[in-house]
C-alpha cells in the first residue's frame, strides 16, 4: 500500500472523529447544559484564540532553546 494513501485514510478519520466530537459536545451543551448557539460559538472562539495564542507562544520558546 502506498504510504500517502495510508496517511490521508488517518487525517480523514482524524477529521470525521473531530468532526463527530464536536457535534457530540455542541449537542450536549445545548441540549443538557442550556446554552444558547450563539454562547456555544463565542465559547468555541474563545477557546480557538487563546489556543492559537499558546501555541505561537510554545513555537517561539521551542526556536529559541
Amino acid at each position: 500500500m502506498d504510504p500517502t494513501q495510508f496517511r490521508a485514510r488517518y487525517l480523514f478519520l482524524i477529521l470525521v472523529a473531530a468532526f463527530l466530537t464536536a457535534a457530540l459536545l455542541r449537542h450536549v451543551l445545548h441540549v443538557h447544559g442550556g446554552f444558547t448557539r450563539k454562547q456555544i460559538l463565542v465559547g468555541a472562539l474563545v477557546a480557538l484564540a487563546i489556543g492559537a495564542i499558546v501555541a505561537g507562544v510554545f513555537s517561539r520558546w521551542r526556536r529559541r532553546r
